[in-house]
Formats: structure tokens, C-alpha cells, sequence
């Protein structure tokens, strides 16, 4: 992801988390990587699609958060990104607390961060 398109903070998590694939039921166990109030990064989930909807669930300091969610992109690593949307009010909150516990990472791209 280019940092041109990055219109918020991100963060770093190493948080595991549970993608629902809505249509099949499938769960799969995943690591959430970067996290910010519109997204996350996903370690690696290959048998994701671009485009595809999901549920994912976090749980953090006993509390669970859980969103919607659609892949934006796949790398060639088979890193994901999703995007998060029609997520509540204390749902948002939640988001930005587990935020604001997290350390801020870099605003520019370090080596290997690039595909």
C-alpha cells in the first residue's frame, strides 16, 4: 500500500484475530498486523478474493470488537488489506481505543516494506 493512500494512522497490533467468510460460514484464524480506523493488514490469508466480504473479530483487553469488512487488495506475499465499513458508534470507539494502545508506526515506508 502506497503511503499516497494512507489518509489516517496506522498502528501495530500482532493481534490474532477470526475472518468470517459470510457466504460459506468458513472461519479462518488470522494475524492482524497493522490496524487503523478504516482497516487492517492481515499477516497472510490466501484464500481471500479481492472484493470479498467478511467479518472480522478481535479481541482485546477482554473486550471483542467485530466489523464488517471487504478486501481491498492481496499482495503478492499474501499480505491482505481489508477495509472496514458500516461499523457503529461504540463499535468505532472500541476501534479507536485498541488504537490509541498501540504505538503509532512510521508515516514512510521502511526497506521491505515494499512487494
Amino acid at each position: 500500500m502506497s503511503i499516497d493512500r494512507r489518509r489516517v494512522p496506522r498502528y501495530s497490533a500482532h493481534m490474532k484475530g477470526i475472518l468470517t467468510l459470510p457466504v460459506t460460514g468458513v472461519k479462518l484464524s488470522v494475524i492482524v498486523e497493522d490496524l487503523c480506523v478504516l482497516g487492517c493488514l492481515l499477516e497472510y490469508a490466501p484464500a481471500l478474493q479481492v472484493q470479498q466480504d467478511c467479518q472480522l473479530m478481535v479481541e482485546w483487553e477482554g473486550r471483542t470488537f467485530h466489523t464488517q469488512a471487504m478486501v481491498a487488495w492481496i499482495s503478492r506475499r499474501g499480505q491482505v488489506g481489508l477495509a472496514f465499513h458500516n461499523n457503529d458508534a461504540d463499535n468505532q470507539r472500541r476501534l479507536r481505543e485498541i488504537c490509541a494502545a498501540l504505538r503509532l508506526k512510521p508515516l514512510e515506508a521502511l526497506p521491505g516494506d515494499r512487494d
